[in-house]
């Protein structure tokens, strides 16, 4: 397996966490007045899972349960988000335990990146 490949995929991973993770931190502080920008980060991340997905499809070796489950976990924080956004749903118990679980499991997958990487060093 390519070290570049899997380094690609890994910076594409956490790039979609840290952004998803900004838009849920805005969303969860003032859910009932989102700022209009929100649906400009709601395309920004779904745009960005959507190019993780082609970049597996193109690069089957990286396909992985570890990593079809975080795409997995993502989808579900992703219809959360924009049902909280669209709604200006007050209750985010369902957002907050969607994106806990998409945060665990992207903790393991970079972990589990990393270290491929580092035994192709």
């Amino acid at each position: 397996m390519d070290k570049y490949k899997i380094g690609e995929f890994l910076n594409g991973c956490i790039e979609l966490f840290q952004k998803t993770n900004a838009l849920y931190r805005t969303t969860i502080s003032n859910p009932e007045t989102p700022s209009p920008i929100v649906s400009v980060y709601l395309s920004e991340i779904y745009t960005l899972s959507e190019k993780l997905k082609l970049f597996l499809t193109l690069h089957e070796e990286l396909t992985h349960y570890e990593i079809t489950s975080l795409l997995s976990f993502f989808d579900r924080v992703y219809s959360e988000l924009k049902e909280v956004i669209e709604t200006r749903d007050r209750n985010t118990s369902w957002l907050y335990s969607e994106f806990e679980n998409y945060k665990k499991q992207h903790e393991i997958v970079e972990r589990m990146l990393r270290d491929q990487i580092q035994q192709l060093n």
